[in-house]
């Protein structure tokens, strides 16, 4: 280095950091490369070119620049901050969690650091490190509004939902104008069954964001489980969605360069968020695994960097892993694009971590949504809606704005997982009172579903009720399900409340449920499979929409449709006679699992051709130039 080649360097480096303070970027990076060229070793002005490419959304250039500062400077905690967020950018959680730690253990004070940390961890599924970082960012800068609510997204997903609760009010009461702490207040109310404070904590986040796509697709999830709103009202909310965020110009068919050959072998996309331990996976995994691959080549687009052995899984059986959690829309859809996807399907609709806007570009010639959402998108962006004849049944389809395509085996393929224990175990052979129970959502468990369920339960002297759900550890959230109960006319003793357990012993709990009451208009969909799995009958009371009719569609599979009431009458009758008929339900204790392996709800051998010429019949539409309209799919031979 020559001599005054330092001095001059920080006297660039000094002018750069003035650009970038004021906002002028192409001066700054300037100045920062002329320090460089300077000093190549000088670490300021490496560090802060990193920061400048990483927020140009060159990541990787960040990274490279960031490590030569670092190495010019080993103690440095800021850089190490900042190369933690270049990481994440790239998807390299495991290293950006450390590269936090090492910022931390350099400097206790780094407030960025621990918040970053935070979330890092939480992605990680390290939520009780998470939590502590988190609290570590608040003790640091009580007033930082941002810690606080995201503290209480890692307690809600912690299952410690008064703590969130508390957490985003204050929040709030640091910053009432920050749309997110109304969404998350929102979301954290729903897990209390306080609907109507859900409903007011989204509208309040979109008058605040009227763009904010996530609030809106909760706020629609929360409305299918108000049995007062009507099919046709659902469907003009949903369709709201669609003014907000679609309207997007729709390409022309001639603009696809795809072959219209009707026969060749289809290339199907599908995305989601969920390719881990979710439901999705647990009804995609036999699919999958089923595919012709003779017929279709299958590309997986997954909105999350989180992996974990259900992941592994699924990329085991997809012919093509994409990883887009941390593309834009436009990025994504022209790596769609570009693998020549023929049918994109969406996995997730209004649910967390989908794609939706994705859709709206029509990355593909052919686009439907299936699995993850119990009713219509509301999207133009969808040529068909694939459920089947019981979710949807006849006439049912005017309340969707997709083309309905109804399966001939059902929606859902449930792969149990391996390590579900016997359904018959010690528990279910001892001499015990009649036991219903529901592992739901309790935010399923509105006034109606209390007040049938305390008819069962006095129609049934002596009988109790399990009720299981991650909240149920709160005890406000307790107390107020035995309130609801006792007004019913319930004594408490009879209600037993439990909070989440590993999965393995969830399932081992249902050794002790002799009938499982499914709640409405929202029911069952992956908890009334796996109560099935474990020998126990599911009553049902399906409803007006979809959302209340999964249960039918597993019940009417497997040849249980008896179980399915055509009113609330007839919902007691159903749960009483089974109560009062141990024959029976010994019966199906033993059968059930066998029945349900035999059938398309397990075996994908046996349902995934009709999913295969579901697509198969759409896309020889589309090469034909026909418009989607519904597809009745008959069983193959």
């Amino acid at each position: 280095m020559l001599p005054g080649a330092s001095a001059n360097a920080q006297a660039l480096f000094a002018e750069g950091a003035q650009h970038h303070q004021a906002g002028r970027l192409s001066d700054a990076e300037r100045c920062y490369r002329q320090a460089i060229t300077a000093d190549p070793r000088h670490p300021d002005a490496l560090h802060w070119l990193g920061v400048l490419a990483g927020e140009a959304q060159r990541p990787d250039i960040a990274l490279q620049l960031i490590d030569q500062a670092i190495a010019a400077r080993p103690i440095f905690s800021e850089a190490l901050t900042h190369r933690a967020v270049a990481l994440l950018a790239l998807g390299r959680m495991p290293e950006a969690a450390e590269s936090y730690r090492r910022a931390v253990a350099q400097q206790r004070d780094n407030v960025q650091a621990w918040y970053g940390l935070g979330g890092t961890l939480r992605e990680l599924d390290d939520l009780d490190g998470s939590i502590s970082a988190y609290r570590r960012a608040i003790a640091l800068a009580p007033r930082y509004a941002e810690a606080h609510n995201n503290l209480g997204v890692s307690l809600q997903k912690h299952g410690r939902i008064e703590e969130a609760t508390a957490a985003y009010r204050e929040a709030l009461a640091l910053a009432p104008q920050y749309a997110q702490m109304h969404y998350n207040l929102g979301s954290a109310l729903m897990l209390q069954r306080d609907l109507d404070g859900a409903l007011a904590g989204f509208d309040k986040a979109l008058e605040l964001q009227p763009a904010y796509a996530e609030a809106m697709g909760n706020r629609l999830l929360c409305l299918n489980y108000r049995a007062e709103v009507s099919p046709e009202q659902l469907l003009t909310a949903h369709q709201e969605w669609e003014q907000r965020y679609g309207g997007r110009p729709r390409p022309s068919a001639s603009s696809y360069p795809h072959a219209r050959d009707p026969d060749r072998r289809l290339r199907i996309g599908y995305v989601s968020g969920d390719f881990q331990t979710h439901p999705v996976s647990y009804f995609l995994t036999n699919v999958l695994a089923a595919h012709d691959k003779q017929a279709v080549e299958v590309f997986c687009y997954s909105n999350s960097a989180f992996t974990d052995g259900a992941t592994l899984r699924l990329q085991s059986l997809a012919d093509h892993w994409r990883m887009i959690a941390n593309a834009s829309d436009e990025a994504a859809a022209a790596a769609i694009r570009k693998d020549g996807v023929d049918i994109l399907v969406d996995l997730s609709g209004h649910t967390d971590k989908n794609r939706l806007t994705l859709f709206g570009l029509r990355p593909a010639p052919v686009q439907a949504s299936w699995l993850g959402y119990p009713g219509t998108t509301g999207l133009a962006a969808f040529d068909y809606l694939v459920m089947d004849a019981d979710t949807v049944p006849e006439r049912a389809e005017r309340w969707c704005s997709e083309a309905v395509v109804r399966l001939p085996h059902g929606r859902f393929c449930y792969a149990p997982p391996d390590y579900a224990p016997d359904p018959v175990g010690p528990a279910s052979k001892q001499a015990r009172p009649v036991t219903f129970g529901s592992f739901n959502n309790i935010a399923k468990i509105g006034p109606d579903v209390v007040r049938l369920w305390a008819r069962v339960l006095e129609a049934v002297p002596g009988s109790r009720l399990i009720l299981k759900w991650k909240s149920l550890t709160e005890r406000t959230i307790r107390q107020d399900l035995r309130t609801a109960f006792e007004a019913a006319g319930v004594d408490r003793k009879r209600i037993d409340l439990r909070g989440a357990t590993p999965h393995p012993q969830m399932l081992a709990e249902y050794r002790e449920v002799d009938v499982a009451l499914d709640p409405f208009p929202f029911c069952g969909g992956l908890t009334s499979a796996e109560a099935l799995w474990m020998g126990v009958p599911v009553v049902t009371l399906p409803g007006d929409r979809p959302a209340s009719r999964q249960t039918l569609g597993f019940l009417n599979t497997i040849g249980l449709g008896g179980l399915a009431a055509s009113s609330e009458d007839d919902y007691v009758r159903i749960a009483v006679a089974l109560a009062g008929d141990p024959k029976r339900r010994a019966e199906l204790r033993a059968d059930l699992p066998a029945r349900m392996a035999a059938s398309p709800l397990c075996d994908g051998a046996q349902f995934t051709p009709g999913l295969e010429t579901a697509y198969r019949q759409m896309w020889r539409r589309w090469c034909g130039g026909e418009p989607a309209t519904t597809l009745d799919v008959q069983p193959a031979g």
